[in-house]
């Protein structure tokens, strides 16, 4: 069901240092199987390789130190900029938050068509304990949390080639999506949003590849002290925005097809 040997490459972009003790340690199962990139974006704190492997991985790793604070949309973009312009190999890519958890990287046997492999995700919100009890036993089901179906770039297996062509066309559309953010006073999960946007890209571009889903937990997701808000305006207003996003994408992905005589 599974291959052996893709090439996986997993990105984190982080603010503050001390939240790779959550993600690190857990991906030491994963060294040989998983190249590491990690984006510093915060030039205040430098990261150093030796800090990594104190961290608990020791695997291989690409550390980039941001010159400038950069936003989490930023950091993102270049994260995988930098894999591209290094020509890292890389058949598949995943995005680890962090303070997140990764607990399986593997990778079933798709066709070509799929671009993006949907996993569950656990989401732990009560217990800073919980955190210690994660186990890769859990990607056939989380004794504890709040275990379904993760639509979000963190987490999820993408198509190296289809991220690469999405980040440029995302990159190249800046100056329009900070203008729909500025008009929110609510704070938009940038992962979901990449992910919404990304799926619309694709129907556009490659209306013939899709994601698939699979009834596996892969990752967990840490929001110790982050419980869903109950605000229905403000859930609303996120909604909306990350619906205006995606249209935003899908109109321009379509007409620069048009424009291109594709």
């Amino acid at each position: 069901m599974f291959n052996k040997k893709p090439h996986i490459t997993g990105i984190i972009t982080v603010l503050d240092l001390d939240a790779l003790r959550i993600s690190l340690p857990r991906l030491r199962k994963f060294r040989g199987r998983l190249s590491l990139v990690i984006y510093n974006r915060n030039p205040n704190q430098k990261l150093s390789h030796r800090l990594v492997q104190r961290f608990g991985w020791h695997g291989r790793t690409y550390i980039i130190n941001s010159e400038k604070t950069l936003n989490e949309l930023e950091s993102t973009l270049a994260a995988v900029e930098y894999i591209q312009s290094k020509k890292i190999p890389c058949d598949w890519i995943i995005f680890n938050g962090d303070t997140d958890v990764i607990i399986d990287v593997g990778v079933p046997n798709v066709n070509d068509t799929t671009f993006a492999i949907v996993q569950d995700a656990t989401t732990i919100y009560e217990s800073v304990t919980d955190v210690f009890k994660i186990s890769t036993d859990w990607v056939n089901g989380a004794p504890i949390g709040k275990t379904g179906p993760h639509f979000d770039i963190n987490g999820t297996m993408i198509r190296a080639n289809i991220l690469f062509e999405f980040s440029k066309f995302v990159q190249d559309m800046l100056p329009d999506i900070y203008n729909l953010l500025s008009q929110t006073k609510y704070s938009v999960p940038i992962s979901a949003m990449l992910w919404a946007g990304l799926n619309a890209f694709v129907r556009a571009r490659h209306p013939e590849m899709s994601p698939i889903y699979m009834n596996r937990t892969n990752y967990v997701a840490v929001q110790i002290g982050r419980t869903p808000s109950n605000n229905i305006v403000m859930r609303r207003t996120i909604s909306a925005t990350i619906k205006k996003f995606t249209k935003m994408i899908e109109t321009a992905a379509t007409q620069n097809m048009v424009a291109d005589g594709i």
